[in-house]
């Protein structure tokens, strides 16, 4: 597959909000049938991709076109509240390694300031 066929595949997936199965699938083959027609007709450019087979956001449009639109709202539902558990998790370990950094670095600060001072006395 040359690069314009995998650029192009690209720009789709990154118009698709949310990667189900489905999607993978209707990507994978998108694909196949992209490198075939590229393998064949011997496409130079991008443009040659877009007059036939349309603008990414276009071939994203028409697959939800075709898709029930209760699994569209559930799927970005879903995808909504695991970005909000992300980033709730992400939130606690930062808070829990600052605080972490904090105590250790007032027990150095305590050691630092208690050093035992060791004297050697000569007695005669």
């Amino acid at each position: 597959m040359n690069k314009i066929c995998k650029q192009y595949i690209s720009e789709v997936r990154a118009f698709f909000p949310v990667m189900g199965k489905s999607e993978r699938k209707y990507v994978n083959k998108l694909r196949l049938n992209i490198e075939n027609f590229c393998e064949e007709a011997e496409i130079t450019s991008k443009q040659e991709l877009y007059e036939n087979y349309g603008n990414p956001h276009d071939v994203v449009n028409d697959y939800y076109s075709t898709v029930d639109t209760d699994d569209i709202i559930k799927k970005t539902h879903i995808s909504k509240y695991i970005k909000i558990f992300i980033i709730a998790i992400l939130a606690l370990a930062v808070i829990a390694v600052s605080t972490f950094c904090i105590i250790l670095y007032n027990d150095y600060q305590i050691a630092t300031r208690q050093e035992a001072v060791i004297v050697e006395e000569v007695i005669e």
